[in-house]
């Protein structure tokens, strides 16, 4: 049962430095220090906490954090520093927890430590990315004060019931590694809006060549191997972002990928994104849907949607991308309804019509 305690308050000292590593020295040097816990028989290698030097840097390290960590973007930028930080911080009271060991068994705790000190560390930061993308600061003060009162919460509870406060850390991290991925998709979203935002002030984009781009290698082979190693014969193809996806089966909301339409095949469309720093592919089916296009603020929005309210993609283009958008939108209403080619083509088919019939034959 006591090597059970110890293995559980290694790993609530590693949970919680993620989200506050100089409070969680703090405050257990304090206890420490003045006596409210006695770790000199359990935990004797706990008992540096209680130095006053380290209290006092701790002090002092944990009055920047508190308030770097209220200012929006100042708290991302002290997560940066601290990536490498926290976990060796959360190594080191792991190791020091369980006291005297092999060395090689030091090895492995240290890494089992630094990992889970990691993963709080990484949904910390992603959070406060995603609160960052919001103009008002109060945000980050509400969630600067929860973190602190977590850490706050874990300690007491670590000191009353080590075991419990085990239970709710790894609930925690199975949580934050599950929706980690989730917060940085938006983030990087985020930022790929904002930067082409910017860009669209000072140059507009080539319709043209942006439309009618070249599949990569990877895209190339990944639709290849979908097609049952077929070669894919596109009419265009356009790179996205993948915002609202209802009901869309293979889409994943927050992801990149290019579009594509191919020549022979107008009601349905070929979709080749990426995650998880690989390829996947989904199908995308234009019957019994409605498309539109709507502008917002960052981006240029492609919606497709049915109106029973039941399914709903929204593919985004960034600001600025409006002609592209429109074209997109007009192709896929074309596919869906006509099968008929991209609007580039239709105009020639238009003007080919208004020929006398020894020009058509002609042409």
């Amino acid at each position: 049962m006591e090597v059970l305690e110890t293995l559980s308050v290694a790993l609530g000292f590693a949970t919680l430095a993620g989200l506050n590593l100089y409070l969680v020295v703090l405050v257990t040097g304090l206890a420490i220090n003045q006596g409210w816990v006695d770790v000199s028989s359990t935990y004797p290698d706990l008992v540096v906490l209680g130095d006053p030097l380290v209290v006092t840097a701790a002090g002092i390290f944990f009055a920047m954090e508190f308030f770097s960590d209220k200012i929006p973007w100042v708290d991302s930028l002290w997560d940066s520093v601290h990536t490498l930080i926290r976990p060796v911080g959360g190594s080191l009271l792991a190791i020091h927890t369980l006291g005297p060991t092999d060395p090689g068994f030091e090895v492995v705790i240290a890494l089992l430590a630094g990992g889970t000190t990691l993963v709080a560390h990484g949904f910390k930061s992603g959070t406060r990315l995603a609160i960052n993308a919001s103009p008002e600061p109060v945000s980050n003060i509400v969630a600067s004060v929860t973190e602190d009162v977590a850490v706050l919460g874990g300690l007491t509870l670590m000191s009353v019931n080590p075991i419990l406060a085990a239970i709710f850390c790894l609930v925690f991290l199975g949580f934050s590694l599950y929706l980690t991925p989730k917060l940085f998709r938006r983030i990087k979203a985020f930022f790929w809006l904002v930067v082409n935002k910017v860009f669209s002030l000072v140059s507009q984009p080539d319709t043209e060549k942006l439309l009618y781009a070249t599949l990569t290698s990877s895209e190339d082979q990944k639709l290849g191997v979908a097609l049952g190693g077929r070669k894919a014969d596109p009419e265009w193809s356009a790179r996205v972002l993948v915002g609202q996806c209802k009901r869309f089966p293979g889409f994943t909301s927050m992801t990149f990928g290019r579009l594509v339409a191919e020549t022979n095949n107008p009601g349905r469309l070929h979709f080749v994104g990426r995650r998880w720093l690989r390829h996947y592919y989904a199908e995308l089916t234009l019957d019994g849907l409605e498309i539109t296009q709507e502008a917002r603020f960052f981006s240029e929005d492609v919606v497709l949607y049915d109106l029973a309210g039941t399914r709903k993609l929204i593919l985004r283009l960034p600001t600025g991308h409006r002609a592209m958008a429109n074209r997109i939108v007009e192709s896929l209403i074309m596919r869906r309804d006509a099968k008929m080619p991209m609007p580039s083509d239709r105009v020639m088919m238009a003007e080919v019509s208004t020929l006398d019939p020894a020009e058509v034959s002609a042409v």
